[in-house]
């Protein structure tokens, strides 16, 4: 069968399990088990294909589509834009499209995208707490940004799928806690995020049948927490959940994920896509240099005046944001039933059902952007929804921080750093992963 014609039918099937539902219950037992496989029939060919998926479900049915578990699909920029400005909004245990089913994989904590209400609002003042003002840490993050590319340049060479997570673990955690990883504890951390996929299984095949590739990523995790109760920093941050009346448990647990997930599998990848960018664009990448000349000399590490002041890169960044978003989905649920209009058919929805929004067509809509597939650093990103969006509850609180760490690797790559060749550079739009050039690779990578 062609992939279109799976996709269409498969949403077919959707529209009918709309009207099944209505009857049978959402959060029924029958209803949460045709929700379960209609989410793995549809995550079949997400996994292969999220791209073609999206926009040939978009392209024949409209905007607004069911996907994976029942879930209403929003693919235009104004509706990703409203959705995400929704207050307050109810949320699910949910990673954008991924559904977090294994508890255990995450010690039975919510990820901080999944919490709601006193929680959800005490774990985000924990995390503004903890997420350092990059202008102001410019001489610390220069240091550690420095200090993991001179990691590379002992190797030869720089592998952006292999050496960007590992790097930005390191960094992470100094900043947030200031305790320095073993190379153990990062290969450890590394393969946790690459574990995340099987946190979408249920618990027990999670836990159990699959605990031989499961376990060794949780006991990492349990020892990894521990060790940030023994930081410098962890009174501070308890002193903020008392006020929310949070315990040690939720914030740990919500700060690993923060920057596990969030800090370093969305900033290395959206840090891999701009070095892409720039190994593709000659004329760019001397534009940039011309830049870091002016702002910094090479000498000592760089100033918050040049990461303020690095505004030709702050376009990059968030051109390439926009054209390869780190996150790709948004997810909340909805507070009550009723009926949306898809493909022309009026179908219902019950209370609970999750709304996404897919960022990564929002963010190429033709309706918002001229010629939108184009790199292009002249537009207007005033609402720009990568990082999701500004000026409301659902704004991610490390935007700041994910652009100054992405500024610092730019100014260090190319003042301080070098690489005779590079391989091919290609997005991967098939396999549902951060979307960024994984297996580039710059070679000769060294010290100026």
């Amino acid at each position: 069968m062609e992939l279109k014609e799976k996709i269409l039918k498969g949403h077919n099937r959707q529209i009918r399990l709309s009207r099944l539902l209505a009857k049978v219950g959402y959060n029924t037992p029958i209803g949460k088990l045709l929700r379960l496989v209609f989410y793995y029939l549809d995550g079949s060919i997400l996994l292969k294909a999220w791209r073609d998926f999206l926009y040939i479900r978009r392209d024949n049915i409209g905007d607004k589509f069911f996907a994976v578990d029942q879930a209403i699909m929003h693919s235009s920029h104004s509706q990703v834009k409203e959705l995400m400005q929704v207050e307050p909004q109810l949320r699910g245990n949910d990673l954008g499209i991924i559904r977090i089913l294994a508890s255990s994989y995450m010690l039975n904590n919510p990820l901080s995208l999944g919490m709601n209400g006193n929680e959800h609002t005490g774990v985000r003042a924990v995390f503004l707490q903890a997420l350092p003002d990059p202008s102001a840490q410019a001489e610390f993050l220069g240091q550690l940004v420095d200090q993991s590319l001179s990691k590379a340049a002992t190797q030869n060479q720089l592998h952006i799928g292999n050496d960007l997570p590992k790097m930005m673990l390191a960094i992470l955690h100094q900043l947030v806690f200031q305790i320095s990883l073993s190379e153990e504890e990062i290969t450890a951390s590394a393969a946790y995020i690459k574990g995340l996929v099987l946190s979408s299984l249920p618990n027990f095949v999670s836990k159990y049948l699959l605990s031989f590739k499961t376990a060794p990523n949780i006991r990492h995790r349990q020892r990894l927490i521990e060790r940030y109760k023994q930081s410098p920093k962890w009174a501070s941050y308890m002193q903020i959940a008392a006020q929310y009346q949070l315990n040690e448990h939720q914030i740990a647990n919500s700060i690993f994920d923060m920057i596990h997930i969030a800090g370093t599998a969305g900033t290395s990848a959206l840090l891999g896509s701009v070095i892409g960018v720039l190994c593709l664009n000659d004329s760019l990448r001397d534009d940039v240099e011309a830049e870091i000349n002016a702002v910094w000399d090479g000498n000592n590490t760089p100033s918050g005046y040049a990461i303020e002041q690095s505004t030709l890169i702050n376009k990059v960044i968030l051109e390439t944001a926009r054209l390869y978003p780190p996150v790709r989905f948004v997810s909340q649920l909805t507070t009550e039933r009723g009926t949306v209009e898809i493909g022309g058919k009026q179908c219902p929805f019950q209370k609970g059902t999750r709304l996404l929004g897919s960022i990564f067509t929002a963010n190429r809509d033709p309706q918002r952007y001229q010629n939108p597939d184009d790199f292009d650093l002249t537009r207007d990103f005033s609402d720009i929804v990568s990082w999701n969006g500004e000026g409301h509850e659902r704004v991610c609180p490390g935007r700041s921080l994910s652009i100054g760490i992405i500024k610092m690797f730019c100014l260090y790559l190319l003042k301080n750093y070098q690489w005779n060749s590079f391989t091919e550079v290609k997005w991967d739009f098939e396999k549902v992963t951060a979307v960024t050039p994984n297996n580039l690779v710059l070679q000769g990578f060294a010290h100026r």
